[in-house]
């Protein structure tokens, strides 16, 4: 089992007096470029969740190919909270690389913006198993029915409570399960497939996308998605659907390229 830890790397809001420009931070408002425009979905400004200053991280692996310097600055409709399973929803979040050395200045939210409590963020390197329902998790599949295993009930279930402490673990005792990279924490399904269909223009919504013709040939290329960012529920703060967890994905390439435009966004819950 061990084989199949990736390694990811756990964060967590911390109290601070003050945050300097440009490092790491939730809530408040973002530290912006100069000619910065607010990025908006369906005529409404997106809200600001947090920014990782990458000069920050330990130097520990979190199975992304990230660039050494610069600042990601994530933002949401957290009024509307579009899950993603629909291709109009790609406009409900933005996710940018800014270069450390041109911010300018910190940018106060609009008025109707969600305004999450500012502070400063601490990181902790960690490992995690893939969820039963990735294509990784269906390689565990695989490895089990090779060795004449199958997942019944008393598996799935004992797999599962494996995963949650393995993550819980890594998380920190009473710590919201937030992630910078490594295997996304699911509270449902597979993501990787979705993100791979609605991107291509296919609604996952109504369950047509699954039966398209065109399912075959783009499964095939699913796995180029990974997970960039999770961002757990807290109770003092923002709460996604019904304690749920939103997800930032990336395509290999395009982040390999530091091409941010094309990112998806996930929201799971019970």
């Amino acid at each position: 089992m061990s084989a199949l830890l990736r390694p990811s790397l756990a964060f967590a809001p911390t109290a601070a007096d003050t945050v300097a420009l440009g490092t790491s931070r939730k809530g408040g408002g973002p530290d912006v470029p100069d000619g910065f425009v607010w990025p908006v979905h369906r005529g409404r400004a997106l809200d600001f969740l947090l920014q990782i200053n990458l000069a920050d991280l330990p130097g520990t692996p979190t199975g992304l190919d990230l660039p050494a310097t610069g600042v990601l600055s994530f933002f949401y409709d957290a009024h509307e909270q579009p899950w993603g399973y629909e291709p109009e929803h790609r406009t409900g979040h933005r996710v940018f690389l800014f270069d450390a050395d041109t911010l300018l200045e910190r940018r106060p939210p609009p008025d109707e913006a969600l305004a999450l409590v500012p502070s400063a963020l601490s990181f902790e390197p960690g490992l995690r198993l893939p969820h039963r329902e990735s294509a990784e998790g269906e390689r565990v599949g695989t490895w089990m029915a090779q060795h004449g295993l199958d997942w019944d009930e008393h598996r799935e279930e004992a797999y599962f409570e494996l995963t949650a402490a393995v993550a819980a673990h890594h998380a920190g005792a009473g710590q919201p399960l937030h992630a910078l990279g490594g295997p996304a924490h699911n509270v449902q399904g597979d993501m990787q497939m979705e993100a791979q269909l609605v991107t291509h223009g296919l609604s996952c919504g109504d369950g047509t996308a699954y039966k398209d013709p065109r399912r075959p040939a783009l499964e095939r290329e699913r796995e180029q998605w990974q997970l960039l960012l999770q961002l757990d529920s807290a109770d003092d703060d923002a709460m996604w659907g019904d304690s749920g967890m939103l997800y930032f994905w990336v395509r290999r390439q395009d982040l390999a390229a530091r091409d941010l435009s094309q990112t998806w966004v996930a929201l799971q819950s019970c």
